[in-house]
């Protein structure tokens, strides 16, 4: 029930709006006060006032500048605007107002003013509780956030329960040309928030939006035993209700290791991005199967685990950052190099020579010969100064591959963190 203050000079008209507001059982009439400086104290010192109706021509201060410095205060206030003046109306509603009431006011008047109230309240409580959950979460996989006793108390006042245990997801979302989130050219997040509220309608899953994609956090766990399997099954069932619902983006899903408690969230966060990353680079270098239901957990059903991919996730982790910048640019770095000289393609054919598992599968992939497959392999071993038939080219390859995927993602304190 939204916490409600009435602000009017005029000690009668003050008395009248309260009276008729009083029939509403849809708000809480908490305080009514005919002083600009008593009512802003009030919203200050109480912290929870959810709505204000609010006169506009009253001496020293009007009500726009009191609306002002509502909104400076907390955002999510609503006003409703009282007054005998209709010139305000514009300046009105200049600050995010939900109504303008002209005075004398009606009940036939307020009863539309309450529809719209209501709408407005829930529409930003809902919002709110998502929006700190957000910075919250992104708080701990950035690590701003390390006192035990902190976490646990402020993921109980957002509804997550650390003490128990839980799996964790992350999604990728890409447009129809196959570009994550961060590359495409139009704004995602509004297809992510609509995600997020989808998720959110499943009790036991909390999601939540980062710079790169959703991750997820999902306490809904039966059993101890063939936990992978029951992970790749959940991943799989969400994977097809967003691709029903949203049948022009395509979603890939990282699942991390199964842990007990928040110590290692951040860990466990990257083990999800970076194993969705990988997920979707193996996908799209496949060649798009036509399988339209692919075995959970192979490379090409969108869905990877951190246990089918060991140290990759993590690799950069555990690599120094200079001795990573040497292996990219001794490997990767050269083919891209010709390619940008000579206007070829070798990096994508690396690229699925590395992911495929034989010179046709490439072929088909690519839809060239297989004698052309055969060419640019040469090529690239002729570049590189290696094999790629041998252990160690393909396993250097393969690392310095997943490097450069994981180079090319936002940063996790990227500036939206901040916001």
């Amino acid at each position: 029930m939204p916490r409600t203050i009435l602000v009017d000079d005029e000690r009668p008209a003050l008395n009248a709006l309260n009276h008729l507001l009083k029939e509403y059982p849809e708000i809480e009439i908490v305080g009514a006060f005919t002083s600009i400086d008593q009512a802003m104290e009030r919203i200050r010192s109480d912290g929870h006032i959810d709505l204000v109706f609010l006169d506009i021509d009253m001496p020293k201060t009007n009500g726009i500048a009191m609306a002002q410095a509502i909104r400076a205060f907390q955002e999510r206030i609503g006003i409703v605007f009282v007054t005998a003046y209709q010139h305000f109306a514009v300046e009105a509603f200049e600050v995010n107002a939900i109504d303008y009431i002209m005075k004398p006011v009606s009940k036939k008047r307020l009863d539309k003013t309450m529809e719209r109230m209501v709408q407005e309240i829930r529409t930003n409580q809902e919002q709110i509780p998502q929006q700190e959950r957000d910075y919250f979460l992104n708080a701990l996989i950035t690590q701003k956030v390390t006192s035990q006793a902190e976490i646990l108390q402020k993921a109980e006042s957002l509804g997550i329960d650390f003490t128990r245990e839980f799996r964790l997801f992350f999604i990728i979302i890409t447009d129809s040309k196959n570009r994550p989130s961060w590359k495409c050219t139009e704004d995602m997040s509004s297809v992510m928030m609509k995600i997020i509220a989808q998720l959110a309608s499943e009790s036991d899953l909390i999601p939540w939006q980062t710079v790169s994609g959703v991750g997820v956090i999902d306490f809904d766990i039966q059993s101890s035993e063939n936990c992978k399997q029951q992970e790749l099954a959940k991943a799989t069932r969400l994977k097809t209700a967003i691709g029903s619902d949203f049948p022009t983006i395509m979603a890939f899903f990282g699942i991390a290791d199964r842990n007990s408690g928040v110590r290692n969230f951040a860990e466990r966060f990257l083990q999800a991005r970076n194993s969705a990353v990988i997920g979707m680079h193996i996908y799209l270098a496949s060649g798009f199967p036509e399988s339209d239901s692919p075995e959970p957990g192979s490379p090409v059903s969108g869905i990877y685990h951190f246990q089918d991919s060991g140290f990759l996730p993590v690799l950069d982790m555990y690599v120094d950052d200079q001795k990573v910048d040497e292996l990219i640019d001794n490997t990767i770095g050269k083919i891209l190099e010709y390619d940008r000289k000579n206007g070829a393609a070798l990096f994508r054919t690396m690229e699925k020579l590395i992911i495929c598992n034989n010179l046709q599968e490439v072929a088909d992939t690519l839809f060239i010969h297989y004698k052309t497959v055969t060419f640019r392999k040469q090529s690239i071993e002729k570049i590189l100064g290696l094999t790629m038939n041998s252990f160690t080219g393909r396993t250097m390859l393969g690392a310095a591959l997943t490097l450069y995927y994981l180079r090319n993602i936002p940063s996790l304190t990227n500036d939206y963190l901040e916001k």
